[in-house]
């Protein structure tokens, strides 16, 4: 049988890339001691001659990646380095200690490899300090501040603290660099699964909702009263929850582990991670997050290592789960699933409630100009007890514009798919969530497609 464009695709970008050969669990020399330097000239005309090749392509969901792609490249947001919320140096050193094999020699080549990625992101940064295509000058300090310790990167901090920081800017919205306006409406088009909504019309989705501060606020003594619930309430959802909504019931309970300490500063309250196969909880969180929403967070992060679970047992080929990448569908879903917690009440519940003021403040400050000052005071406004998470989330918008919106948007889609399908009795609750998660990430386009959903005036 005749092997599909994406799939192609996918094994032509094997061919640089080893670091991906590694994510879709390839165990060969190269991918566990190896790890390209995309920030390299070479590597990128070699990324552009593999989307040219398939420019032409007929499936909708590498015709998509390819133009997203190209657009990037062509605004030279390769040139966008350093963030402080997913800071590369302290990423690499975890996974190099803990997801990589620990055989020495292979680490010691990844430690090389990494350490001529930093020198060619140097030249890049140096690049965007010419073309103005910097981060704000508030997260280079933050930054710099994470790398001062890691004395093995010193030559990077002196560069970032003597040559980058000076000139870096001060506004803090996309909106500031070159043609930022129409980089973010694509962003925004990746991040949503295609649909076809305009930051104004997100932010209006936003500004729609009876905005108000949660009641409640009950709070954690101590991290392991906090990691105690999350492991009970995992455990619930494994036995009560999986059944009622889902034919597949996997053999294993959801695993919850701690989000590593030196993490902790560089992370989001929980994650889940395919390739360790667990969901991660940071507890420095403790002081924060209100005991009412705990059900409906690890819910949400359950969900996520589901999803995956599911995805497996559907025998969905690995490119549609590692390669298409419809982050509405993976947030969207996971939120949606919160809706499904005994006794949820979405008007209640400070992380519902930021989900919808991302959809304000994300767009205020990438698209309208918002300043820093400006957003925290307008989360700070609803969420008075979360002053770190919001500071958190501001830098969040600032380092991932766009991808904040996902969660939202997505659940409000796939609750018009969910209620579209069961009217037109197409199944049961069971049959919608096979059939929504059989094509693994595909953008909302496909799924659209599958479903035979039509979109009239779709404001989500």
């Amino acid at each position: 049988m005749r092997k599909k464009d994406y799939e192609c695709y996918i094994n032509d970008l094997f061919k640089i890339s080893p670091s991906m050969r590694f994510v879709y669990g390839k165990k060969d020399k190269e991918a566990l001691a190896h790890i390209e330097n995309s920030y390299t000239e070479k590597y990128r005309l070699l990324e552009k001659k593999i989307y040219n090749k398939y420019k032409k392509t007929n499936d909708i969901e590498l015709k998509q990646e390819i133009e997203n792609n190209l657009f990037y490249d062509k605004h030279k947001l390769y040139l966008l380095l350093f963030s402080s919320y997913t800071n590369m140096l302290i990423d690499f050193n975890y996974a190099n200690d803990n997801i990589y094999p620990k055989n020495s020699k292979a680490k010691k080549s990844r430690i090389k490899d990494f350490d001529e990625i930093i020198k060619s992101a140097i030249e890049r940064a140096k690049e965007g300090l010419k073309e103005n295509i910097t981060y704000p000058k508030i997260i280079i300090k933050k930054f710099l501040k994470q790398i001062k310790p890691l004395t093995e990167y010193k030559y990077l901090y002196d560069f970032i603290k003597k040559e980058y920081y000076p000139y870096c800017r001060n506004e803090i919205g996309l909106c500031y660099i070159k043609e930022g306006k129409e980089i973010y409406k694509n962003i925004i088009r990746e991040n949503i699964g295609y649909l076809d909504l305009s930051p104004e019309k997100i932010h209006n989705i936003g500004l729609s909702f009876d905005l108000k501060p949660v009641k409640s606020k009950i709070t954690y003594k101590s991290r392991q009263e906090l990691f105690k619930d999350c492991q009970e309430k995992a455990k619930h959802i494994f036995k009560n929850i999986i059944s009622k909504y889902f034919h597949y019931i996997p053999k294993k309970p959801f695993i919850i582990v701690p989000v590593p300490k030196v993490l902790e500063k560089n992370s989001a309250l929980g994650y889940y991670n395919d390739i360790e196969k667990k969901v991660f909880v940071n507890l420095s969180y403790y002081y924060e997050i209100d005991k009412n929403e705990v059900y409906s967070f690890i819910m949400h992060e359950c969900m996520h290592y589901y999803h995956f679970e599911y995805m497996k047992h559907l025998k969905v080929p690995a490119y549609k789960m590692y390669s298409y990448s419809n982050i509405a569908l993976v947030e969207g879903f996971a939120h949606y699933m919160e809706t499904y917690c005994e006794d949820y009440d979405d008007t209640n519940n400070s992380m519902s409630l930021l989900r919808k003021l991302r959809l304000i403040v994300d767009t205020g400050i990438n698209y309208y100009g918002w300043t820093y000052k400006q957003a925290f005071n307008y989360l700070n406004k609803y969420l008075p007890n979360k002053k770190t998470d919001n500071i958190n989330e501001i830098d969040r918008y600032i380092c991932m514009p766009g991808q904040s919106l996902s969660y939202l948007i997505g659940r409000l889609h796939i609750i018009k798919l969910r209620d579209a399908y069961l009217n037109e009795k197409k199944g049961d609750i069971k049959d919608f969530h096979r059939d929504l998660l059989i094509e693994g990430l595909a953008s909302f386009t496909t799924i659209n497609k599958k479903l035979n959903y039509s979109i009239v005036d779709d404001d989500a």
